[in-house]
């Protein structure tokens, strides 16, 4: 018996967002409790900046589906990638230059851990992709 291909659900990207968006604004939230405005908007910051960037290679690298579209796939991935890579350099530098109460290894301890709540989601989406028995 042949699976239709058409009937194959992708997992979901958007709950990675979702769970990044989150844990920014819990992380900050955190840091505004244990050590004030300064370090929560640090950390917000950081959280904010690989929010912002997952979500533009998100939208891009998956924007085509199927194995026609495979070239256009491709493509898509590298343009997110290097979209995603000047959007985190421009972030951190807009970061560094206008807000003048952002703590550096703060910002940067908030882009590396919404980073790392979005790889946990994502090695958590595709664990729970499953395609159904033949």
């Amino acid at each position: 018996m042949l699976t239709n291909v058409n009937s194959i659900k992708a997992p979901s990207i958007y709950n990675i967002i979702i769970g990044q968006c989150v844990a920014t604004i819990v992380l900050a939230t955190i840091a505004w409790g244990f050590s004030g405005v300064p370090m929560a908007i640090s950390i917000g910051l950081g959280g904010a900046i690989c929010l912002i960037a997952n979500a533009v290679f998100t939208i891009k690298a998956f924007r085509h589906l199927g194995a026609t579209a495979s070239r256009k796939i491709l493509k898509e991935f590298y343009m997110g990638e290097a979209f995603k890579i000047l959007l985190s350099g421009a972030g951190f530098a807009l970061t560094f230059i206008y807000v003048s109460v952002a703590l550096p290894a703060f910002v940067l301890a908030g882009y590396v851990l919404v980073y790392l709540v979005g790889m946990w989601a994502t090695i958590k989406a595709v664990s729970a992709y499953t395609q159904s028995p033949r």
